[in-house]
């Protein structure tokens, strides 16, 4: 199990920072390279797009070396693997990882739902994809995923703070945003991304 990591890149600014989804995944599991989730449309001031590299992908954070055709090579290579074997879930989580982190979310999400089918339980595949699903502006979907998530870990905490981002910036619900966030700051009660999401929600 690849160790989660708190990544704050999505809707809303406050103060200057960007406030984010929380993602459950690093970058290229072999090589352990921390990066943050790819930045979705925030619904007024945007933040600076992330530098592209050849090819119209995204360069993954924390690779200033990228190299796209190294990239693309990896891709093929891991769907061939994909192909060979119907059962492996990890290489389709690690594809979906990849193309993720890429900014290529349509082509993430079948090869996260294949790994949920095969793995039903795996709540970071579940808060990934509903991270995907709201990239895709599928904001009921992704609020689906993320109490699917809740349903086998009631304490996640990306999935508690996605459901009140959803809530707050998508869908203007404000009661229901301040309902998740009450949950997630007596859960998280040291996580700034709380008071900060708070604050947001404030100004609303």
């Amino acid at each position: 199990m690849k160790r989660e990591s708190i990544l704050m890149l999505i809707a809303g600014v406050v103060l200057g920072a960007v406030l984010g989804f929380i993602g459950t995944r690093q970058y290229y599991a072999d090589k352990a390279v921390q990066a943050p989730a790819p930045q979705a449309a925030a619904p007024a001031q945007a933040a600076p797009a992330e530098s592209t590299a050849q090819g119209g992908a995204p360069a993954p954070a924390g690779q200033e070396n990228f190299d796209p055709k190294e990239h693309e090579a990896m891709l093929a290579q891991i769907k061939a693997e994909v192909e060979k074997d119907p059962k492996n879930v990890e290489q389709r989580v690690l594809l979906g990882n990849i193309l993720y982190d890429a900014g290529k979310f349509d082509q993430a999400v079948p090869y996260y739902e294949q790994a949920l089918k095969l793995d039903p339980n795996n709540t970071d595949v579940m808060v990934d994809l509903g991270v995907c699903y709201r990239n895709e502006k599928r904001s009921d979907d992704a609020l689906a995923m993320f109490n699917r998530a809740l349903k086998v870990d009631p304490a996640k905490k990306q999935a508690l703070f996605n459901v009140a981002i959803v809530y707050g910036i998508d869908k203007k619900d404000k009661a229901k945003a301040q309902e998740a966030l009450k949950v997630f700051e007596q859960k998280y009660p040291d996580e700034p991304a709380g008071k900060m999401l708070a604050d947001e929600l404030a100004k609303k």
